[in-house]
């Protein structure tokens, strides 16, 4: 008794710490079904490999049939902003006032001195009222007889409602040219107002870079002037001309900046844009044939077996990359087929799901290379997909979940880029355990009748040169886990000083990560959508550098509109335009358009006696100096004689401006301003609507839905390895490794230069999946060894069934993206980044870091391991002591 005591006394500790890293999770019953699965599935291939061939070719040739359904999706406003966002409904709302049957078309025009210097001298003015006259008349498209009796379409024959928004230019150039004119009392060319006589006109829109004449008040320099052409796309028939004219325009831009001796000229519209955003990820499309080829040749020199012909090689190397090919080709055209839009930024899934594919070759081929060559075919192939087939499973299982978590965010560019990629990573997935290992089968059963040529050859000691071979090889592989580099490194990663060096350096790599995830700036800049040659990044500087800081224009919708007749109705509307007046960064009265105040002061100019709506309906039939050019900003009301009797809804305009102060996060937080001002006046239904709105919604949201995605995808990570891997300590392991892969990819990914937005949002949820594949790898094949061997012998093992293809995967991923660095494109720099940390940090991760922590919690005596063995495997304790007195003991307590 007394021997047991002091025994259990020095046992006991350490078998406690030995215990909960030997604990089985619920995930071992699961992971011997799942090898026994696919140990059934690989006999059932070896017997059918025509079928699992097959299926998945004619599967892939018979998807094309979806390209019938192929369309696409490139509008910015809709892809970056959540779909639950309030810009939807503002957009809906300003829709509804404005009549838009097919939407809403609109063009800007900035136009800049080739000298960047004032656009008010003489020759540059008037260049530019000829420009803006051009633009408006006389550039034309072809276009249906039905539009134009002559077949040729100008922007003044398609627009419908108040067209010439750009007469404010030559009223100006009129004034301004004369020298008496221009400080005449009645023409006041004020900023950002312009008075002339009881008339205003908002130049604020037009002019950006103005400088004031501190002694006159006057204008004096303008060093942008802007152009808009915007209109309602009527039917189908003039929405594909307008199309035409702003495909044009583009290239008359181009042409015009290139010759004109004074002047540059940009452009700005939806379709622009979207035009720029396709052309951005087609970019991709040459690349991808050479990252296929870089790929095969890897797969093709890396993967060479001694004693099998160079055609055997290049077979597996070229039926490799057909797998992936195929599940990219399948996925594009079974997500058309059931209807969903392509996306130019799901141009990079092609070349992910290459990189999955090929790491699931590796697999696959290293455990075939494993089996015994001297066993059946069939059991090698069985042992092949019982020995690989989990493995890919705990990845492919990883990054499906990841995406797909990615496919619940409210951000449709996000979503539509992590279901293309989740479905893609599922059907190669597939393709490779089925299409993959039948071609390996008919090629094993090549190589097979090549053998038994060969054995048929005599040889001096009357065994044939082949099977004297394969019976060595064999043998070197049943004793390589514990001899040679790999022992000799698992030894020196056990050395304390080493493991000591490396707690240093991983201290100092989680605070430059975590000090880069503090950093991690929010932006939302369209010009990370289109590549640095694009043409939008022009405009993009013109609009940050002059019209964004200078004035900006809101419109806030009034669409319950009380009884204007009764004066303090009146008032209340005077107050709420008010209320916006006095926001912070506000411009003042001296910027808003208001129809109300204008028609107040001219009815004191009327001498009669009509009440308050048949005065407003004769004022807006007045085009001489009377409200009719304020018709497009209120809805009237009228009566069966057509009379006014009321007002409907009405719109007003006023800005704001954000000097040097001007930024994203300032834009997001003036519209939260303004949107809760217009809560204030729910009871007239207020709505607040900036054509910019869209971007500043997702900016507002990016950073919560990242947060909460990637923790829910990280979660689900951890709880894929707690269903999939055998030993509970596996999963710790697993996920401590994955969080600091992650926190360093996102915080150098920060000091990198990438800010956090929709793009690196997509590849912060890449990088979760794919740190996966870096870190259960080592940790399911290390616990699942016996108990009964050393640390240093399980890492061995684990090293050698998974080390080498997992350094074989990375690499191929990484060659295979090296061709995208070429492109001059934020997105496409963004994705090669995040890769290349994932990969890196990722092989550091599982070849470094994670092997010395296994072998600093799992170290244990010989001793102490027979203990654990003997307990794992209901063996008898008693072969730990000599005593008999212990040994009737310890059956006792057994019993």
């Amino acid at each position: 008794s007394s021997l047991l005591s002091l025994h259990f006394l020095h046992w006991h500790p350490i078998t406690f710490s030995t215990l909960f890293f030997q604990m089985k999770s619920p995930g071992h019953v699961l992971s011997l079904k799942i090898r026994h699965f696919f140990k059934e599935t690989g006999h059932l291939v070896y017997r059918h490999p025509h079928l699992f061939f097959w299926i998945p070719i004619l599967m892939t040739v018979g998807s094309v049939i979806g390209f019938l359904r192929f369309h696409e999706e490139n509008r910015i406003w809709y892809l970056y902003s959540p779909s639950n966002a309030p810009s939807h409904y503002e957009h809906q709302v300003a829709n509804e006032f404005f009549n838009d049957r097919g939407g809403k078309f609109w063009l800007e025009v900035a136009v800049t001195a080739r000298d960047m210097g004032n656009l008010l001298r003489r020759e540059y003015l008037d260049s530019i009222v000829d420009l803006t006259a051009h633009l408006q008349y006389n550039f034309t498209v072809p276009c249906d007889f039905s539009l134009s009796p002559n077949g040729e379409c100008s922007f003044d024959t398609l627009c419908t409602g108040q067209c010439n928004e750009n007469t404010v230019i030559p009223i100006f150039n009129l004034i301004y040219r004369n020298s008496s004119s221009r400080l005449h009392p009645n023409f006041r060319l004020t900023y950002p107002t312009m008075h002339l006589y009881n008339d205003e006109f908002y130049v604020g829109e037009h002019f950006a870079g103005v400088e004031i004449d501190k002694k006159t008040n006057r204008i004096s320099s303008v060093k942008v002037i802007m152009l808009y052409f915007r209109t309602d796309k009527q039917n189908e028939e003039v929405a594909s001309t307008l199309d035409r004219w702003e495909k044009t325009i583009f290239e008359y831009a181009r042409n015009f900046s290139l010759s004109h001796q004074r002047l540059n000229m940009t452009c700005n519209s939806d379709g622009m844009i979207a035009q720029e955003v396709r052309r951005n990820g087609m970019s991709c499309i040459p690349y991808f044939s050479i990252s296929v080829s870089i790929v095969f040749c890897f797969i093709l020199i890396t993967n060479r077996r001694e004693h099998f012909t160079c055609d055997h090689s290049i077979v597996m190397a070229l039926l490799g990359v057909m797998g992936p090919l195929m599940a990219v080709a399948t996925t594009f055209c079974v997500l058309s087929l059931v209807g969903i839009p392509f996306n130019s930024i799901t141009l990079v899934m092609p070349f992910l799901i290459i990189g999955v594919g090929s790491d699931d070759v590796f697999i696959i081929i290293h455990a075939c290379k494993k089996t015994d060559k001297n066993a059946p075919l069939e059991e090698q192939i069985a042992e092949t997909m019982e020995e690989a087939g989990p493995s890919i499973t705990v990845t492919s299982a990883t990054n499906i979940l990841s995406f797909g978590i990615g496919v619940l965010t409210p951000t449709p560019a996000i979503s539509l880029f992590c279901l293309y990629t989740a479905v893609g990573v599922a059907i190669d997935f597939v393709y490779q355990l089925t299409f993959f290992v039948a071609a390996l089968v008919y090629e094993e059963k090549r190589q097979e009748r090549r053998r038994w040529v060969e054995e048929e050859k005599p040889s001096i000691d009357g065994v044939a040169p082949i099977k004297r071979r394969e019976e060595n090889n064999n043998e070197v592989e049943r004793n390589a886990p514990h001899h040679g580099f790999i022992s000799t490194y698992t030894k020196w990663l056990s050395k304390w000083y080493i493991r000591l060096s490396l707690l240093f350096v991983l201290c100092i790599y989680w605070a430059l990560s975590l000090y880069g995830c503090k950093e991690m700036e929010l932006r939302m800049d369209t010009t990370h959508l289109v590549m640095k040659s694009s043409p939008l990044n022009d405009v993009a500087y013109v609009y940050e550098r002059f019209l964004w800081t200078e004035g900006q224009l809101v419109m806030i919708f009034v669409n319950d509109v009380p009884d204007l007749s009764n004066p303090d109705n009146q008032r209340t509307m005077l107050s709420l335009v008010d209320s916006f007046e006095r926001l912070p960064y506000s411009m003042g009265r001296n910027s808003t358009s208001f129809w109300l105040r204008h028609f107040l002061y001219s009815a004191t100019l009327y001498h009669n006696n009509y009440s308050f709506y048949p005065l407003l309906d004769e004022w807006m039939q007045d085009s001489d100096g009377g409200g009719a050019r304020w018709n497009d900003m209120v809805r009237v009301k009228r009566g069966h004689n057509g009379s006014i009797i009321g007002v409907d809804k009405f719109i007003f305009a006023t800005a704001c401006t954000m000097g040097d102060d001007a930024s994203w996060n300032l834009r997001a937080t003036l519209q939260q301003t303004w949107r809760e001002e217009a809560k204030r006046w729910a009871k007239y239904n207020v709505t607040v609507f900036q054509s910019y709105s869209f971007y500043v919604d997702q900016l507002d949201s990016i950073g919560s839905t990242t947060l909460s995605t990637v923790i829910v995808a990280a979660l689900t990570m951890d709880l894929a390895c707690f269903l999939m891997i055998p030993s509970a300590s596996s999963i710790l392991s697993s996920s401590i490794a994955m969080l600091s892969i992650n926190v360093g990819v996102f915080g150098l990914l920060s000091l990198w230069g990438v800010n956090l937005d929709p793009i690196s949002m997509c590849t912060t949820l890449m990088s979760i999946g794919f740190s996966v594949d870096f870190t259960a790898h080592i940790s399911y094949h290390y616990y699942r060894n016996p108990l009964s061997w050393s640390s240093d012998e399980r890492l061995a093992d684990a090293l050698k069934c998974i080390g080498w293809p997992m350094v074989q995967a990375g690499v191929s991923t990484l060659f295979c993206i090296t061709p995208l660095s070429l492109i001059d494109s934020y997105m496409v720099r963004v994705f090669v980044k995040t890769l290349v940390l994932v990969i890196g940090l990722g092989l550091l991760h599982g070849i470094i870091i994670l092997p010395a922590f296994l072998l600093t919690v799992g170290r244990s005596s010989p001793d102490h391991s027979k203990i654990v063995h003997s307990m794992d495997s209901h063996l008898s304790i008693e072969t730990s002591f000599n005593s008999n007195t212990a040994l009737q003991t310890l059956k006792q307590v057994k019993k």
